[in-house]
């Protein structure tokens, strides 16, 4: 049994379709699963007993499989013809991509699904379409890739928190000087480190965070590597942020998660997970002191 998924978007989407490729790997526990997404993403997933290859999905050529009656790339084509099954993420309302697939040969079965606007949590919905076959959703866990080795637990005088107070979107944003007003109340309660995480939508956080959050016990770390970036989540006690990315990594992660959501639904994009909790008053940021108590209570429990 070779199996293709086809996953666009950004990290949280790929994230999120994680636990539908989780169902087929408990289905066919010696099935070949192979993923077209990011290359990055790969860095994550591939490994013995979880995903065996990733192809970029910005390798050329994938793009003529976009364009109506267009010539197609042969290698793609011929990728196309090695599966079984093929379920594709992709948004394709007019169905070009899958007229193309049939045209170059495809071979096995073809399922779409549209990964947008989901009536129930995002994760359970993207494992909607494979129903049909017995599958349901899957614990993601089992798809840590052979580069995700956390390093062993080390002994430590203070609680670690990671913070990433931003987001792929600014209006998921709480703003900087409220997360820093916040971590000055819950100082006064217990001691704990902090390390900032900052990436490609943060390149100037380092010179806002003032110098005492920064320096000593806590730190700042900029544009790891994902597999990085998981071995900081997992050895932390603690993670604060928003509806990011890196916040699905670190509910993937199994660290207890405390997730400030703003505008969006968390009840629909939260990642799963029993350690995952999230605040949210239906698009209103915390008043002054709200927060502090609710990762206080976070905290205790």
């Amino acid at each position: 049994m070779r199996i293709l998924v086809l996953r666009g978007g950004a990290l949280g989407d790929f994230l999120l379709t994680l636990p539908a490729v989780a169902g087929l790997r408990e289905k066919w526990p010696e099935a070949e699963i192979e993923m077209v997404t990011a290359r990055k993403y790969g860095e994550l997933v591939v490994g013995p007993g979880a995903v065996q290859a990733v192809r970029p999905m910005d390798q050329p050529g994938l793009a003529s499989f976009y364009a109506k009656g267009g010539n197609l790339d042969p290698e793609w084509a011929d990728y196309f013809t090695e599966f079984d099954l093929t379920i594709s993420y992709l948004f394709d309302p007019d169905e070009i991509f899958f007229d193309n697939w049939k045209r170059a040969g495809g071979t096995g079965e073809f399922v779409s699904h549209d990964p947008r606007n989901p009536k129930e949590a995002a994760w359970k919905y993207l494992a909607q379409p494979l129903k049909r076959w017995g599958v349901g959703v899957g614990d993601a866990r089992r798809l840590w890739g052979e580069k995700l080795k956390p390093l062993p637990r080390e002994h430590k005088d203070v609680c670690s928190w990671v913070i990433h107070p931003g987001s792929g979107g600014a209006s998921k944003c709480w703003p900087l000087n409220e997360w820093l007003r916040e971590l000055e109340m819950m100082a006064r309660r217990r001691s704990f480190s902090v390390t900032w995480l900052g990436g490609e939508a943060e390149m100037n956080l380092e010179k806002q965070i003032p110098e005492k959050w920064r320096t000593g016990k806590n730190r700042y770390v900029q544009n790891e590597t994902l597999p990085e970036v998981f071995r900081i989540l997992q050895g932390a006690d603690l993670y604060l942020g928003h509806d990011s990315g890196i916040s699905h990594l670190a509910g993937w992660s199994g660290v207890k998660c405390g997730l400030l959501f703003g505008p969006t639904e968390p009840a629909l994009w939260a990642p799963p997970g029993e350690r995952v909790k999230w605040w949210s008053q239906g698009g209103c940021w915390p008043k002054e002191g709200e927060w502090a108590d609710w990762v206080e209570r976070l905290v205790v429990d």
